[in-house]
């Protein structure tokens, strides 16, 4: 029996008792599932993604109005009621570019994921992939930067460039209350199109994550591994290693009003100054860790933030979210441009089956974040993992206005996202202002008095800089599960800067994609 027939026939073994495990976090795939928990009658954790798979069991639709694919055989091996599925991650995409030197673009990529439901209670899931692509200029320019390109691994080479990643979990649910999940892989927090807590902007990172659900409340601890890219003068000693202590508190005050509370705090592994490794003091899974870090006289870096999500009508989500990471009110009452005032604060509406039209969703949203926002004084703790922000993909110091419009028709997909943003571009002198959350913020201007600049830092210093980027695709799911999709796509984005060369973008393509993770087209190099 060959190899291949094998993996068919295990793959199609008898079904396991329950669907257990996580949804790929992905709009593609987890979008549908997104609207049905937005339904006012329906009391859900939908600002915590990924998304058990039992928590969709209780919602109206699902299973019986599943997406159908274009190829059933291939939907019956990744059908998750299986003990083993699975299936291909292909990415063959052509393309050009208009107006850039080399026009003919590409995205070749090939992998597979797996998942296994070991028993009720135990699932693990792995899935890998690797890439050869030519990227758009303005991509590219990212990932020599960045040295990675987003959400997808480190960049080698120039343009093409070769990349791969891999991701995987072992899931738990312990008892009734609790889900233990430790793996490599992606969060997201929030219900934006962005996130201000966190996102899945950058490549996925080791993590253990405890999930508590009990009544009306859902907690999250949320224990992390990532790396530092280097930036050019900064003293990187030690391995580059960084650990987050993350926690988000989502209440279901109504089945119409959710509220939630999140805190992050991240330190730097050992170095030769200072020997430290993980810090057991963080592992506290219930007081918030603040004070813990103020005990400990801890120079690490600690954010705090809170989330309201509110149902209006039938189908409208009104939805906020606050970031702080310091403030002095007497400094904000003075609008002062203080650079100890981070601030980061989003706002927006996303309404379905708008006008009545089934499949139909419509999203606005404001993101801002004051310059420094997510910045500490040792670029070692800054909010980021190897060259990508944590939360928004514009860093810190930008205003953005996001419009986003979907369809879905059976297998069929349209949407369009707009994005405009207005940021400040640091200069070259290494100087920061703020905008770059790779630079400490304690390598601010110079002043005559040779002491730093502590005041004067607003939006759109010192050079101010305009990204306008639209994103349309189409196309026809073959594989819903794991979004592999015959899609159509146009890329228009045009950077202009106060002093400097515009950038315009220009990029159409065509072919097959594979969407298990969601991909992150919005990069502005700062």
């Amino acid at each position: 029996m060959s190899r291949g027939l094998g993996l068919c026939l295990l793959l199609g073994a008898s079904p396991a008792l329950a669907q257990q495990g996580l949804v790929p976090l992905s709009r593609t795939v987890d979008a549908p599932f997104t609207a049905r928990m937005h339904r006012s009658t329906i009391a859900a954790h939908s600002a915590i993604r990924p998304y058990f798979r039992e928590d969709l069991r209780t919602l109206p639709d699902t299973g019986a109005g599943e997406t159908p694919g274009a190829w059933p055989w291939l939907q019956n091996l990744t059908d998750p009621g299986r003990r083993w599925h699975g299936g291909p991650l292909i990415d063959a995409i052509a393309g050009t570019s208009f107006g850039e030197r080399d026009v003919l673009k590409y995205r070749l990529g090939g992998g597979a994921w797996l998942e296994w439901n070991a028993s009720p209670r135990w699932t693990l899931q792995g899935d890998i992939r690797g890439w050869r692509e030519y990227l758009p200029d303005y991509l590219a320019r990212y990932a020599f930067a960045q040295q990675v390109v987003p959400g997808e691994g480190t960049a080698c080479g120039d343009n093409p460039v070769t990349h791969w990643d891999w991701n995987g979990y072992a899931d738990y649910k312990a008892g009734d209350y609790f889900h233990l999940t430790l793996g490599k892989g992606r969060q997201f927090i929030g219900e934006g199109y962005r996130s201000l807590l966190l996102s899945d902007e950058a490549t996925g990172h080791p993590y253990l994550r405890i999930t508590t659900t009990a009544w009306h409340f859902r907690y999250v601890n949320l224990f992390t591994l990532m790396r530092n890219t280097p930036v050019t003068g900064i003293d990187y000693r030690g391995p580059g290693k960084k650990f987050a202590s993350i926690h988000y508190l989502s209440w279901n005050i109504s089945k119409r009003v959710n509220a939630g509370f999140f805190e992050a705090i991240i330190w730097q592994d050992s170095d030769p100054d200072y020997p430290r490794g993980f810090d057991i003091s963080y592992i506290n899974p219930v007081i918030f860790l603040r004070p813990v870090e103020y005990g400990l006289g801890s120079p690490d870096n600690a954010l705090m933030g809170a989330a309201l999500n509110v149902k209006a009508g039938r189908g409208t989500l009104l939805y906020a979210q606050v970031i702080l990471d310091e403030f002095l009110l007497s400094h904000v009452r003075a609008g002062d441009g203080w650079y100890g005032n981070k601030q980061g604060v989003q706002a927006g509406v996303l309404g379905h089956e708008v006008l009545g039209v089934g499949g139909l969703s419509l999203r606005a949203e404001v993101n801002y974040a004051r310059p420094f926002m997510y910045i500490h004084n040792d670029p070692r703790q800054n909010y980021a993992h190897q060259g990508q922000a944590l939360a928004h993909p514009d860093g810190a110091g930008f205003v953005e206005v996001l419009l986003q419009g979907e369809w879905r028709k059976g297998p069929w997909l349209l949407e369009n996202v707009l994005s405009w943003s207005l940021m400040g571009q640091d200069t070259a002198g290494g100087a920061s202002y703020g905008n770059n959350i790779f630079l400490p913020d304690n390598n601010r201007p110079m002043q005559p008095n040779s002491q730093q600049a502590d005041l004067g830092y607003y939006l759109g210093a010192p050079l101010q800089a305009t990204v306008v980027h639209n994103e349309l695709r189409g196309g026809r799911l073959v594989e819903p599960r794991s979004g592999l999709m015959l899609e159509a796509a146009w890329t228009l984005r045009a950077e202009t800067m106060a002093h400097g060369n515009a950038h315009l973008t220009n990029y159409l393509r065509l072919g097959l994609s594979a969407n298990l993770h969601e991909r992150h087209p919005f990069q502005t190099v700062r």
